[in-house]
């Protein structure tokens, strides 16, 4: 998946051809904006990963479904939509410094 990310990131930052001035500024704000997604994603990504290191570290006996595989597929899915949240916030600034690191 982080490879999937780098290509998508390397794609637009390729992404310099411009027809015209109009094109250009549309085209530029449109990786910009792409560029912008990408970053956040990877956060997102960053962010589910700590999460889910930090859920193995709990207690099992206080499962709030009894464990099992309904369980891990809830689970997965909260803390997948958390991480996401997080990353739309901005509040861990990864997503922004990759932003900078790549434009």
């Amino acid at each position: 998946m982080v490879d999937a990310l780098m290509n998508s990131v390397q794609r637009f930052q390729g992404d310099t051809v411009a027809g015209s001035d109009a094109a250009a500024r549309s085209r530029s704000a449109d990786s910009d904006e792409a560029l912008r997604a990408v970053a956040q994603e990877f956060e997102a990504l960053f962010i589910k990963q700590m999460l889910s290191s930090m859920r193995e570290t709990l207690d099992s006996g206080s499962d709030m479904l009894h464990g099992g595989m309904s369980q891990d597929i809830f689970e997965d899915m909260l803390y997948d939509e958390y991480s996401k949240v997080m990353a739309k916030t901005g509040d861990l600034g990864i997503a922004s410094l990759i932003y900078d690191q790549l434009q």
